[in-house]
C-alpha cells in the first residue's frame, strides 16, 4: 500500500475492523463476523443468524438497550448510523466496539436490512501514555461529541437545549485550550 493506491484489507486491518454485520428486522436476527461473534460470545455456528437477544446478551445492558433502539430506528429511517458499546467480559475481556451501519431495502426482494461494520475502540481507550496524554486524547473526544451534538440539535428546534449544547461546546474548547497552554503549542 502507497498513500496513492490504498490497499482495502491492509486499511481495514490498520483500522481495527472486526468484519461486517447485518441485521434483519424482519426476522429479528443478525449475521456476524466470526471476529464479532466471538466478542460477543456468540456460538461459531450461530453467527450466521443469531437471535438479536442472543448477540444483545454479549452487551453491557444499558449499552444493548440502546443498540436495540438504535438498529429499529435505523429500520424505519434508513440515516446511517454509529454506537459504541462495551462487551461484558468475554475471551478477551470486555471491549469498547463501535458499530456504523445503515438500513435499506433490497432492489431484488424489497426485504429491509440493516448492515455495517464493527470497529474496535479498546486500544485506544486503554490507559497506556502519560496522564496529560491520556488526557488531551479524552478532551479531544469530547470536542467531537460537541460539535455533533451541535449538528443534532440543530433540527430539533429547541432553543433550550441548543444553548446548553453551545455552554457546552465552550467548555470543550476551554478544556482543551489548557492542555494545549501545557503542551506550549500555540493556539488559535
Amino acid at each position: 500500500m502507497t498513500a496513492f493506491h490504498p490497499d482495502l484489507p491492509t486499511a481495514f486491518a490498520g483500522s481495527a475492523c472486526l468484519g461486517a454485520w447485518a441485521h434483519d428486522p424482519r426476522t429479528d436476527r443478525l449475521a456476524l463476523s466470526p471476529v464479532l461473534a466471538r466478542l460477543l460470545v456468540v456460538a461459531p455456528e450461530a453467527a450466521v443468524g443469531a437471535p438479536l437477544a442472543v448477540a444483545l446478551a454479549g452487551i453491557e445492558p444499558e449499552d444493548a438497550l440502546r443498540l436495540e433502539s438504535m438498529l429499529r430506528s435505523a429500520g424505519e429511517d434508513g440515516c446511517p448510523f454509529e454506537a459504541e458499546v462495551r462487551t461484558r467480559a468475554g475471551p478477551e475481556g470486555p471491549r469498547w466496539l463501535r458499530l456504523m451501519g445503515r438500513s435499506g431495502r433490497d432492489p431484488a426482494t424489497g426485504a429491509l436490512a440493516t448492515q455495517g461494520l464493527a470497529f474496535d475502540l479498546t486500544e485506544g481507550r486503554s490507559l497506556g501514555g502519560s496522564a496529560a496524554w491520556q488526557a488531551q486524547r479524552k478532551a479531544n473526544r469530547l470536542a467531537d461529541h460537541a460539535a455533533a451534538m451541535k449538528d443534532l440539535v440543530a433540527g430539533l428546534r429547541n432553543p433550550p437545549l441548543a444553548r446548553l449544547v453551545d455552554e457546552v461546546a465552550v467548555e470543550v474548547g476551554h478544556e482543551i485550550a489548557r492542555h494545549l497552554r501545557g503542551t506550549g503549542r500555540s493556539m488559535h
